[in-house]
């Protein structure tokens, strides 16, 4: 059986930075990915959270295009938040769950281009410090 490749591979005029697409997301804060035109549409983080399971037991994954580079990056980010809320003493709260996800979503997580990145070798590095969002006004 396949895994299951993301439905985003499929759209034009995306903004790529490096070899990754940046796609638009459903939100209210600005930042580096447009909005979304249709609410009712999924976005890039809808459909990793459906597909999360079933491609996080495959081996083997064949990328056949930029968002599906994009779909294995969150797919890491998701691993690394559920290894976090396992990884407490006792189960948390909602309230603590949410005061962990949030300190860990400004913990520096690797992304392509990093040293500690564990899948450089599939990923191209961002062409420039601007996009990598490594620069001073970003952080």
């Amino acid at each position: 059986m396949p895994a299951y490749h993301s439905s985003f591979n499929d759209e034009l005029d995306v903004r790529q930075v490096g070899n990754l697409s940046v796609l638009p997301i459903r939100t209210r804060i600005r930042g580096p990915a447009p909005q979304v035109t249709d609410p009712s549409q999924p976005d890039i983080i809808d459909e990793t959270l459906d597909l999360f399971r079933a491609n996080s037991l495959f081996r083997n994954f064949e990328i056949k295009g930029p968002a599906d580079r994009t779909l294995i990056v969150l797919i890491l980010f998701i691993s690394d938040c559920l290894a976090k809320l396992g990884s407490a003493r006792t189960v948390p709260s909602q309230i603590e769950a949410q005061k962990m996800l949030n300190t860990l979503s400004v913990d520096s997580f690797p992304i392509p281009g990093d040293a500690n990145f564990a899948l450089n070798a599939h990923y191209a590095p961002p062409a420039n410090r601007a996009d990598s969002g490594k620069s001073d006004s970003m952080n």
